[in-house]
């Protein structure tokens, strides 16, 4: 009697510990399950999310870039490329003054009384910058005989005398394009301006002023 009930709990405890390792072992697949078509990934295309921050933007029609915006070269900006203040066109690009019949005979322009010890006259090529020479003369004697106008005023001390002071611009050419042409500025020796003018000449005119000293 012992015998058979030590058996039979022999034979329940081996029931209970098979029961335990089925239990905790791994996934069981039937082979019923074993259909592939159960387990298939799916191919539908997710939906996209507009929350995701790792979506890419997309790209607009028009062809534009939304992250940055192109932007245009203009000379007409502030960017230091051309002064605010300065002409749109460059002065080599602009057109060619048109030669009058004034500008083929000598030019007066004015008398001045002054009574310092000397004067000074600037002048600069107003126009295009082309290579307009001119000679400068005082009472029929040359003080500069070649002066090369350059878009910067550039200037020339004049000693006066007493009496009559005359003042001679003579072109030497009419550069590349249209007459002679220059702005000048006529300064006393304490640097107050006197005249300003311009002049236009063809080659060989003269343009003339003078200075009358009194004392």
């Amino acid at each position: 009697m012992k015998m058979k009930f030590f058996f039979l709990l022999l034979l329940g405890i081996g029931i209970h510990v098979n029961a335990q390792i089925e239990k905790t072992s791994g996934l069981r697949i039937d082979q019923g399950d074993l259909n592939t078509d159960k387990y298939r990934l799916s191919t539908a295309k997710p939906n996209a999310n507009p929350n995701n921050r790792f979506t890419l933007s997309k790209k607009p029609e028009d062809g534009s870039d939304i992250r940055q915006k192109k932007q245009t070269f203009s000379m007409n900006t502030n960017n230091n490329l051309l002064a605010p203040q300065a002409e749109d066109t460059p002065k080599w690009f602009g057109k060619d003054k048109d030669i009058k019949d004034e500008y083929k005979s000598d030019q007066y322009l004015g008398d001045f009384r002054n009574n310092g010890k000397f004067v000074s006259l600037v002048y600069r090529d107003h126009e295009q910058v082309d290579g307009d020479i001119v000679r400068i003369f005082v009472n029929d004697d040359v003080i500069a005989p070649r002066v090369f106008l350059t878009a910067n005023f550039r200037g020339i001390k004049i000693n006066l005398i007493k009496g009559f002071n005359k003042i001679d611009i003579q072109a030497l050419n009419q550069g590349e394009s249209g007459p002679n042409t220059a702005q000048f500025q006529l300064y006393d020796e304490l640097g107050n301006l006197i005249t300003g003018n311009e002049w236009n000449l063809t080659t060989g005119v003269k343009a003339s002023l003078i200075v009358v000293k009194d004392q």
